[in-house]
């Protein structure tokens, strides 16, 4: 048996001098909300020679609503900021994973995979003053309202299309039977 002789060194170190401070204005933060909209779990069956195995197929639709303060700019003394800059964008997405569980449990599933939809918003408005450029502003939830009603429209097509054109091809071709459970 070999004996190791581990030592562990330490080296004092220096703090280093911070960077000189720039005059640049701080960006406001950009806020950001992901929101489901519709989710579904297919439950299939797939049978392959003697050989059966249990399949979930998750898929869900969501939106990523993201809102932009803008800079506000400074009024002389006496001058009030009538309006605040805001901008917003609100993005649908298709997400889907495959899990495979066998007499013994969960398996495994796929890397989760995630495709942009069609039904986006963008905008940019100057809200009155007082107001707070959040996910919240009257604007940004109306196009989230908007986007979510056409989506509304349109879900099931799209969940059931994503699994006709994208999964079962991808189960079938191994020469496995599926059905829905």
């Amino acid at each position: 048996m070999v004996k190791l002789n581990l030592e562990v060194f330490v080296f004092p170190m220096q703090a280093a001098t911070p960077p000189a401070a720039t005059a640049a204005a701080p960006q406001p933060p950009q806020l950001l909300r992901m929101a489901p909209v519709s989710q579904k779990a297919r439950q299939l069956l797939l049978v392959k020679a003697a050989k059966r195995e249990a399949v979930v197929v998750h898929q869900q639709i969501f939106l990523r609503v993201a809102a932009k303060p803008g800079p506000v700019a400074t009024a002389p003394e006496g001058v009030t900021v009538s309006a605040i800059p805001c901008a917003w964008t609100v993005e649908s997405y298709l997400q889907r994973d495959i899990c495979f569980y066998s007499i013994t449990g969960l398996l495994g599933c796929t890397e989760a995979m995630t495709k942009p939809l069609t039904v986006t918003e963008r905008g940019q408005e100057d809200l009155p003053a007082g107001a707070v450029c959040d996910l919240s502003a009257k604007p940004i939830a109306a196009a989230q309202e908007r986007a979510i009603a056409a989506l509304d429209r349109v879900k099931d097509q799209t969940l059931d299309e994503d699994y006709r054109l994208a999964v079962k091809p991808q189960l079938t071709g191994t020469g496995a039977t599926v059905t829905e459970r």
